[in-house]
């Protein structure tokens, strides 16, 4: 387990970061020194190996703070940012859940200068907002502390503390209220002088593995003075339907990341974005998005200015101080299951999401759309899908039958390209479809034809001349297969005597003269239209060879 207390665990974290073999270093030091002074005892080198080990060890802990001051501690704000509707449905059991041993935030009590605080941000009075019956918000916080007494007292050894941000009236909604949050908690955190880095923790970032406080405070160890990052944190690791970020190349870091407070240059470059992005249509505070489609918020701001050519020579001082990490891993507002995240991401802690705070209905909603049609539902559609599984009226497969049934869908397979989705719906759970003959066409023909002679092999051909298969039909039929003929050529009438082997039921190729099958215009277009005429053809499934 990740120990911040461990000498030889903190070493190796060094020994990576540097490319350095603590093992290997020990063992090659100890043989130099053996063959220096020609002694070959297996224990002498043991011991030896342990003693330079254990110097190599210091010697990367030193390493750490090399150019830090004497007695330069790493301060780390959590900060929390929240709005009261959050508090009931997001902020309590989000948190309540570092309090189980799998997401417990450390492994000890930092020490060695590394200190982490707990900030509550809130823009609102929380003496007098209600977050439930006749409860106001201090005394639901002062309840959530008590609980986390034994996480803030091994973990926080810098404390809980609150933070009232100030949002104007005018930027009290959704496309401002955050952005104003956010840079006043900047702000605020760097005025006070009391911490090096902030890592921004939204109510919909969860840790997906214990000792994640841990693994910050190790990033901001190696980042003294800001010389490695301003911001490190996450590209969107979702589908790219929602907002077209494959299309538009979207790789912004979520602001849910760990920002260095300590370089005037991180305030230079924010005031240079938020002149570059003014307040408009988009949103009424500057520097909170860019007028662009899908592009609000403080985060696409900061990254879109880096990548406009504009800011090119500027840019070029500046750009490596914005690094991506595994550590907290954006999964926007996908789900995600917490054994895919610890295998798939070894170096995972922390996961943004609004998936798990959403509605079920909206869950299904949005997967089956995207999986069956290959699109983002809009808000309404949403709604309405929703509203038949939160009912209670429908599970996940009701409602991907539903969308199967839809005009939508029945389009697709007019078109021979139904989605695979429905077609293994139609497999599992026919009894789902009351127009199982129309949607489940192409199923019921494939189960036909995979039902055909099942104990002989299937051989699918198609040929420029019939002769080459005319000539080893009998050897195939011997050795106990079918074989089924598409040529487009005259000369397969002279083979019926073998098996038919003119074309029937070929699709894309044709016979063009004496060229045989055309690559033109251009042959990756002739392989494509070829793939996906017969990605779901029914006699396919079917076929060997």
């Amino acid at each position: 387990p990740r120990s911040t207390l461990s000498s030889s665990s903190a070493a190796s974290d060094v020994y990576k970061r540097q490319g350095i073999n603590a093992e290997y270093g020990g063992c090659w030091l100890c043989g130099m020194a053996i063959r220096a002074s020609n002694r070959h005892s297996p224990l002498s080198c043991r011991a030896l190996s342990k003693s330079i080990s254990m110097l190599l060890a210091v010697i990367a802990l030193a390493s750490l703070v090399v150019g830090a001051e004497p007695g330069a501690r790493n301060r780390l704000a959590v900060a929390v940012p929240f709005h009261s509707s959050q508090v009931q449905a997001k902020l309590i059991p989000g948190l309540r859940r570092w309090a189980q041993e799998e997401f417990f935030p450390c492994d000890h009590p930092p020490t060695g200068g590394r200190e982490a605080a707990l900030v509550f941000v809130y823009a609102g009075h929380s003496e007098d907002d209600l977050v439930g019956d006749g409860v106001t918000l201090k005394q639901a916080l002062e309840g959530l502390a008590f609980e986390l007494k034994p996480v803030t007292e091994r973990c926080f050894l810098g404390g809980i503390h609150f933070m009232q941000a100030d949002v104007p009236p005018e930027h009290d909604h959704y496309a401002d209220a955050p952005c104003v949050v956010f840079q006043d908690m900047l702000q605020q955190l760097r005025g006070k002088g009391d911490y090096d880095h902030v890592f921004q923790m939204e109510t919909d970032v969860l840790p997906v593995r214990q000792f994640w406080l841990d693994a910050l405070l190790d990033e901001a160890q190696v980042n003294t003075g800001c010389k490695r990052f301003w911001q490190l944190g996450s590209m969107a690791h979702c589908q790219p339907l929602q907002g077209q970020m494959d299309q538009r190349f979207d790789v912004h870091i979520n602001g849910n990341s760990l920002w260095c407070l300590n370089d005037p240059g991180l305030w230079d470059y924010i005031d240079r974005v938020k002149a570059f992005y003014p307040a408009g249509d988009h949103s009424g505070v500057a520097g909170c998005g860019t007028s662009q489609f899908a592009e609000t918020g403080v985060d696409h701001a900061l990254y879109r200015f880096r990548r406009d050519p504009a800011n090119w020579e500027y840019v070029q001082s500046i750009f490596h101080k914005f690094q991506y990490t595994e550590v907290i891993l954006n999964k926007c507002e996908d789900s995600y299951s917490l054994a895919n995240i610890r295998t798939k991401h070894a170096d995972t802690f922390l996961v943004h999401s609004k998936a798990p705070f959403l509605p079920e209905g909206i869950v299904f909603a949005r997967e089956l759309v995207a999986e069956i049609f290959n699109r983002w539902p809009q808000h309404h559609e949403q709604q309405r899908l929703a509203a038949l599984v939160d009912a209670g009226r429908w599970g996940k497969d009701q409602l991907a039958a539903y969308l199967c049934e839809s005009e939508e869908h029945v389009r697709l397979i007019q078109s021979k390209n139904p989605s695979p989705t429905c077609q293994q719906l139609c497999d599992s759970s026919p009894g789902l479809f009351p127009q199982y003959d129309k949607v489940c066409a192409l199923s019921l023909l494939k189960k036909q034809w995979l039902d055909w002679e099942p104990d002989k092999a299937y051989v699918w051909t198609t040929d420029l001349h019939s002769g080459p298969m005319a000539c080893n039909v009998p050897v195939l039929n011997e050795a106990g297969a079918l074989v089924h003929g598409e040529i487009d050529f005259g000369n397969c009438a002279y083979t019926r005597k073998y098996q038919p082997l003119c074309k029937d039921r070929l699709k894309v190729l044709e016979y063009d003269e004496w060229r045989g099958f055309s690559l033109d215009p251009c042959p990756n277009y002739l392989r494509q239209a070829f793939f996906e005429a017969y990605k779901n053809d029914p006699e396919f499934e079917r076929v060997d060879a």
